[in-house]
Order: C-alpha cells, then structure tokens, then sequence
C-alpha cells in the first residue's frame, strides 16, 4: 500500500507521526550537537519515551472519544496532581504560561488596585496591569527592599484598590532569584496579594523539584503562582495555582482555548517523572553542570549575572556583542543573543541554555571557546613605542 502523501494526512495524522519519529528523516549524526544551548527544555523529558507514550495513548485515544467529559479527563487529572505538587488548593491551566498569566490577572484586577510589579516580570503582566485600568509601580528587579518601600508608601496614602506583588522567582534575562519568602511575609503584613511567575525553577530547581518555594521553605504559602509547563515538563502549556479557591473560581468559564488533552497527558507523565528519582537525578546533573560554567567563566574573568539556574547570562560589550557570537558560533556552539528591547540597550548578553542531557565535557568545551573568544577580543593592542628623536647631524636626542 502506498504512503500518503502529506497534504493528504490530516493534523492528528501529522502528530502521530511526529511523536513516532516519523515526519520527518532522522538528521545525519552532528558530533557537535551536545554544544547546542538554545533549547528551553531544562529537564530534557520532551524526548523521553514515557511523555511521548503518554502523549500517543492520548492523541489515538482522543481521535476516538467523542465525549467531552472524557477528553477533560486528562486536564482534570494534572490540575488535580499540580495542585498536590504545588501544595495549594486550586489549579487551572491554560495553553501556554502567557495565556495564564493574561487571563488570571484580568480576573484577578479591578479598576483602582496597586500593582507592585519587579522590573524583570513578564511583559504580558505589564501588558495586562495596563488594560485593567490599575496602577502600576515598577519595582527593582528581585528587590525586597524595593518592594518594602512601595508598600509603605502606598499604605499611607488614601486610597481604593488592592495591593498586588507580582514578580518572577527566577527572572528570564538576569538569573536573579527573589526572597519569596520575605515576600510572603511583606505580603501578609501589609495586606497584599503575591503573584509569583515560577516558569524558570519549577521541576527544574530544589531536591524535590519545588523551585525557589522549596529552597526557601515557603511552599504553599505564595497566594497565587503562574507559569509555563513548556521549560520544565515537556509539552506546551500553562497554569495557574491559587492559595485561596475563590480566586479559581472567579476565571471565567469559556475564557479561552483549553489546554490540549495531548499536551496535558504529555505533561502529566512529565510530572511523574520531575517528582520521582529520575527527576531528582536530572536535577542534580543540571544544577551541577550550571556550577561547572560559572565556576569555569568566573575563574576566567567574565562578567556572569545573577545565580545559579538552568541557564547563564554571561554580559557582553555592546559594540562586539554580534561579532563575539559569530565567531563562537563559527566554532560550533549555538548560544542565544539577546538584545534591546528585551534587554537594556547597554547591556547585551548571552543566556546559555542548559539541559539535564549536557555532559561535563560539553560545558568545559563550551567554556574554553568562550574564554577563547574573550581573548580575542579583549587583547590590548601593544602601545606603539615613541622613537627617539633624530637631529639634523643623525645624533639621536
């Protein structure tokens, strides 16, 4: 019988074919493949056998079911297990973490309220700060003391509306991790809402996978947590967990496109796996391969920024940021540049991206074609030496 061809399958066709390594020929074999850091797959689990059986029994299993009932039943089923992991009452999700963090602010804002929002936060908070007609206060990024001062200052003042924190535990460009804990407490004190984005530490941070939450003893005590399941469990998506239920239940009904069936049983096999022992051993591996780089580019002199997380922002000068990355590319790795506007226009510089799957010896490679990089361009050109002056008879002055 012969093969369709591709105009002929239909999307779930063209899915399963994808999740059986079919749609498209294996690539030729890259023996510099391990030096590729753009992935944002921290655990490295979107390849693994189990989420992409998981994500096949789903995708057969949907193309069968004609009752909705039944093809919720996986979405229920990870909100249900999220919330557990997340020690918190109420989970909803959503396609992706900036749909959650959209439409969990639009049900959560009113006109009048105070946001506090960290500089580094997600540019669709700011976004939707902005159409809910509430006041927004930027704050130092991963500031406690930034944070304290607005609280104080807005707490004396008159006013209407709310106060809000909302800030990221792991901010996406710098590194920096904030006090979540000390947050926690400014929150209560003051009467305030905490709105933590743990897209970048959740499952990929901490022994047990609890992120920032877990390392600083706070779990479950943040009011409301958001964030994308891409960057850590293996499929699109994004979810809202909420320490109070009513806050779940003031989302609208119907207020998007649901999570897919597939990706919700991808990413729930995911989660098996980020709570179990592989999910420990993953993580020790990548934080110990985060250590390795920033031991290996402090020790060398380069200017690295915040701590230690999945990846690495090294800091460039803004006059050779383009011409550093061609020549390390030229050498093999693939590193992100990031540049204005998603960074300071002075301020350009790589965010090397780790996952489980990197080895010691690609991040010593990595660091030494750094560092070689570096040399080329930081070597001081020898000063051109005065000559002696010469009189008019040939003797030297």
């Amino acid at each position: 019988m012969p093969r369709p061809v591709e105009s002929d399958l239909t999307q779930d066709d063209r899915l399963l074919r994808l999740f059986d390594g079919q749609a498209h020929p294996a690539p030729a074999a890259n023996p510099r493949l391990g030096l590729t850091f753009t992935r944002q797959d921290y655990l490295a689990l979107s390849s693994h056998p189990a989420v992409r059986a998981a994500a096949m029994a789903a995708m057969g299993g949907h193309r069968l079911v004609a009752s909705c009932q039944d093809r919720a039943a996986p979405i229920l089923a990870l909100e249900h297990h999220l919330a557990a992991f997340l020690q918190l009452p109420a989970v909803a999700t959503f396609p992706s973490g900036t749909e959650a963090i959209r439409q969990t602010f639009r049900a959560l804002l009113r006109p009048g309220d105070h946001v506090i929002l960290d500089s580094a936060a997600h540019p669709a908070m700011f976004e939707t700060v902005l159409l809910s007609r509430a006041h927004p206060h930027r704050s130092p990024a991963a500031s406690v003391e930034g944070v304290e001062r607005r609280l104080m200052r807005l707490s004396r003042q008159p006013r209407r509306g709310r106060l809000v924190i909302a800030l990221p535990a792991v901010s996406a460009y710098g590194s920096r991790v904030a006090d979540l804990a000390e947050l926690t407490a400014l929150a209560r004190q003051y009467g305030a809402i905490l709105v933590a984005d743990v897209t970048h530490d959740l499952g990929s941070m901490a022994p047990n996978g609890g992120g920032v939450m877990e390392i600083q003893s706070c779990l479950g005590r943040v009011d409301i947590l958001l964030g994308s399941l891409a960057r850590t469990f293996g499929a699109p998506g994004g979810f809202a967990a909420f320490r109070d239920p009513d806050l779940k239940a003031a989302l609208p009904h119907g207020h998007t496109t649901p999570l897919s069936p597939v990706n919700a049983a991808a990413i729930l096999a995911a989660l098996d796996l980020v709570a179990g022992p592989e999910g420990q051993r993953r993580r020790r591996n990548l934080h110990g391969l985060s250590l390795r780089l920033r031991n290996h580019l402090m020790a060398d002199g380069i200017r690295l920024l915040g701590k230690a997380s999945p990846f690495v922002p090294i800091l460039l000068p803004p006059l050779t940021a383009l011409p550093r990355t061609a020549l390390l590319e030229s050498a093999g790795p693939r590193v992100p540049l990031l540049q204005a506007p998603c960074v300071p226009l002075h301020a350009p510089r790589w965010r090397i991206q780790l996952t489980a799957a990197h080895s010691p010896a690609d991040i010593d490679d990595l660091a030494e074609l750094i560092r070689d990089v570096s040399r080329t361009f930081d070597r001081q050109p020898a000063r051109n030496r005065a000559r002696p002056a010469v009189s008019s008879h040939g003797l030297t002055l």
